[in-house]
């Protein structure tokens, strides 16, 4: 295990004693891609969750050029803000249970299971709906905060 890995999951670990697992550390693992999160969830609970396969920035802006998004670019930046870029990550917390590459929220939209929400295809569709072809991405806190923007 690398040394930044290691820092890494002292931090996360120190934030969980700290009572902060829940509301800060589980959805910032799960917007930063799957290595540190894969590494601290190594049980069969969680091997459907983050399986360690990452998509890359050009096949999720693929994915976005495919659907019709008119900034595939952005489209892309908030799918990796949201997610990593990992086509099966999961936040489940008291508001939300957020599935996929865009972080669908089954609450907020029950005409998307969770387990078709896992599929990029589908999640991208569902992503070009909320967001009204793209054009309204107010729905994704991820835009309305910025952090998206790192992915530019």
């Amino acid at each position: 295990m690398d040394d930044e890995l290691l820092w890494g999951i002292g931090i996360l670990l120190a934030l969980r004693a700290l009572g902060e697992w829940d509301n800060k550390v589980v959805p910032a693992l799960q917007q930063q891609g799957a290595k540190i999160y894969d590494t601290l969830h190594d049980d069969a609970g969680h091997k459907k969750d983050l399986p360690g396969k990452q998509m890359t920035k050009k096949a999720v802006e693929a994915l976005a050029v495919h659907m019709g998004f008119p900034d595939p670019h952005l489209a892309m930046a908030i799918a990796f803000a949201e997610s990593g870029g990992v086509p099966n990550a999961i936040l489940r917390n008291d508001r939300e249970y957020s599935v996929g590459l865009w972080q669908i929220n089954t609450r907020a939209w029950p005409q998307w299971s969770p387990e078709e929400l896992k599929d990029p295809r589908r999640n991208a569709e569902a992503a070009f709906a909320i967001s009204k072809g793209g054009t309204n991405w107010n729905p994704w806190s991820t835009f309305k905060n910025g952090t998206y923007q790192r992915y530019l």
